[in-house]
């Protein structure tokens, strides 16, 4: 019984992901660049993507600044996991997601990690699986082969 509520859980999980892409209005098929620049009109500013060495274990974040926002990636991803990884930070963007404190940041000279890409909790996994469909809609993942995910 647990396996098909588990199931049943990421199919709903997956839905409200569907739902939550749809409602951005977004096109079925568009570039990476096209997405950026979408998720750049919802921030209000640029955002600039670069590779740098992260601290840690850590395979992206996300900083505010005052007049652009910075997206990092370790240069030692590959270019499949670097995408994957900005869809991920993009993602908590265009959910204005309340479980990061990107918005306490918004048009502020900070300088702080607004947010960084992990998938240690639940939040953090039901952001992947909008990252997922902003992947199908660049063309990342296969929207016949949906099930294993950018990482998974």
């Amino acid at each position: 019984m647990t396996g098909v509520r588990e199931r049943f859980g990421a199919r709903r999980r997956q839905a409200v992901a569907r739902r939550s892409v749809r409602r951005l209005g977004l096109p079925q098929r568009l570039t990476l660049p096209a997405l950026l620049a979408r998720a750049e009109s919802t921030l209000g500013k640029p955002i600039r993507l670069r590779t740098a060495n992260l601290p840690g274990d850590l395979s992206a974040r996300f900083i505010q600044r005052a007049d652009h926002a910075l997206l990092e990636t370790r240069p030692d991803l590959s270019e499949r996991s670097r995408v994957a990884c900005v869809l991920h930070e993009l993602a908590h963007v265009f959910l204005a997601d309340p479980g990061c404190d990107h918005q306490a940041y918004t048009g502020l000279l900070t300088g702080r990690t607004a947010f960084t890409r992990s998938l240690d909790t639940p939040h953090e996994q039901a952001v992947e699986l909008v990252a997922d469909e902003l992947a199908l809609r660049i063309g990342l993942l296969d929207p016949d082969d949906r099930e294993p995910g950018i990482f998974r």
